[in-house]
């Protein structure tokens, strides 16, 4: 399991004075599993820009602060896909397969090798002389 915060900043442009005005940030607590988790701790650091899609959840807690109970909502996605947001840069992504899928592959060259070793047209017969050498009594006489 991977868990990490997500700050999401409220800004708009104010359409009088064209700044920029911080509406305030909120944070929502984000968890990955098994090999998601995996390549988000390899490739995402604090501060990436990122899209989270998932499942949305929500958690209400009543706790005490200076003698008045209060009572916050607190946010968790559990996350089902997550990326870089390329509208702040570019990215590669490095595809990573699993063991299963490597035994496949493997599987299927060492078949295709045995097949070409034995089967081919085009693989030489013991019987031939070997490619682009002269077959004796074929020489073209010296000029």
């Amino acid at each position: 399991v991977t868990k990490f915060r997500l700050a999401h900043n409220h800004s708009y442009r104010d359409a009088g004075t064209g700044d920029w005005v911080d509406k305030g940030t909120t944070y929502i607590d984000v968890s990955c599993w098994r090999s998601l988790a995996d390549n988000v701790t390899e490739s995402i650091g604090k501060g990436s820009a990122v899209i989270v899609t998932g499942r949305l959840k929500s958690r209400d807690v009543e706790f005490t602060v200076d003698g008045r109970e209060e009572k916050r909502t607190f946010f968790e996605i559990e996350a089902q896909a997550i990326g870089p947001d390329l509208t702040r840069g570019a990215t590669q992504a490095l595809h990573i397969k699993s063991a299963a899928v490597e035994r496949q592959e493997e599987a299927a060259v060492a078949e295709a090798l045995a097949v070409a070793d034995n089967d081919s047209p085009f693989a030489p017969s013991p019987f031939e002389p070997a490619p682009f050498e002269p077959v004796p009594g074929t020489e073209f006489p010296a000029a």
